[in-house]
């Protein structure tokens, strides 16, 4: 393999696991603040990037309008969510929110992968893939070219990962919400209200999940069906590099976009999903203890 190809594919790598990064701990903060097992969050992704590609690619809307209105749409979203299927769980033992959760959230995932898949095919096109196509012009560096989208979605990574580490250590909302995750009762004895914390972190999630997948379409296709694979990247993610754990999840995720690049380019596109299985695997065998540590009981 050629120096240059092989920079390629760890840059789309790199591209690919910031994403991965990004929806992996926004994932896991949530469990780790309200005990919730949010097997929708991909479909939330999914639901995101199917609304960008109708607003930027087919109404035509710019593009920084249209991702404005994704997140603003599923701010709304997000709390509705919170308000029917989770605030009920609110109040029961840290097992039966987690179960109730798991339950709730996949019949939520399931039931959008089919309204999409079939309302979309029916009204929009015969075949439901959603991408971004901008036109955007390719970077040169040396003998190094990055392609624009590529180049944008990394971008937005890197900005999105700096703005929640910012958000994490310098504002109210973001200690509060690392101190419930620490220890939800020492947070309610200092004055904290963890129910707060958990309805504006589980809405705020489910927003940012959307714009993140109007953003991975950018750089990679996604079809109606894809959501439960994403949550299971997610998961995959938060359990190798811990839960929530900001580091250990841009680790871990860059490490399985750059596998996944190179298990596509070596094997074949349909041997990438097994990259994030394996890494599953490794991680319940290699940290068991810490991870059922984190998980409620």
């Amino acid at each position: 393999m050629e120096l240059q190809v092989l920079i390629e594919l760890v840059v789309g790598g790199v591209v690919l696991g910031g994403l991965y990064a990004l929806m992996a701990f926004a994932f896991s903060l949530v469990l780790a603040t309200t005990h919730v097992l949010n097997v929708a969050h991909g479909a939330f992704m999914v639901l995101g990037a199917a609304l960008s590609t109708l607003l930027v690619r087919h109404l035509h809307l710019p593009l920084a309008a249209g991702l404005g209105a994704v997140f603003g749409v599923f701010l709304v979203v997000g709390w509705v969510f919170e308000s029917t299927l989770i605030r009920p769980l609110t109040g029961r033992p840290p097992a039966q929110v987690l179960v109730g959760s798991i339950l709730a959230t996949f019949g939520l995932a399931i039931a959008a992968e089919a309204l999409v898949g079939f309302y979309w095919a029916r009204a929009i096109e015969p075949q439901p893939i959603f991408a971004l196509e901008l036109g955007i012009r390719s970077i040169r560096i040396g003998s190094l070219v990055i392609s624009g989208p590529r180049a944008l979605v990394l971008a937005f990574s890197v900005l999105a990962i700096g703005l929640l580490h910012l958000f994490l250590t310098r504002t109210r909302l973001g200690k509060e919400a690392r101190a419930v995750a620490q220890n939800p009762v020492g947070a309610l004895v200092i004055g904290i209200e963890p129910a707060r914390v958990a309805r504006t972190v589980l809405t705020l999630s489910v927003a940012s999940s959307a714009l993140a997948g109007a953003f991975f379409v950018v750089a990679i296709p996604l079809n109606p069906y894809d959501g439960l694979r994403l949550t299971m990247v997610a998961f995959t993610v938060a359990a190798a590099g811990g839960i929530g754990n900001l580091p250990g999840a841009l680790g871990a995720g860059v490490g399985l976009g750059i596998a996944e690049v190179l298990t596509g380019y070596w094997a074949g596109p349909v041997w990438s999903p097994v990259t994030y299985l394996l890494l599953l695997f490794a991680a319940l065998l290699a940290r068991p203890a810490e991870l059922l540590r984190r998980l409620p009981r």
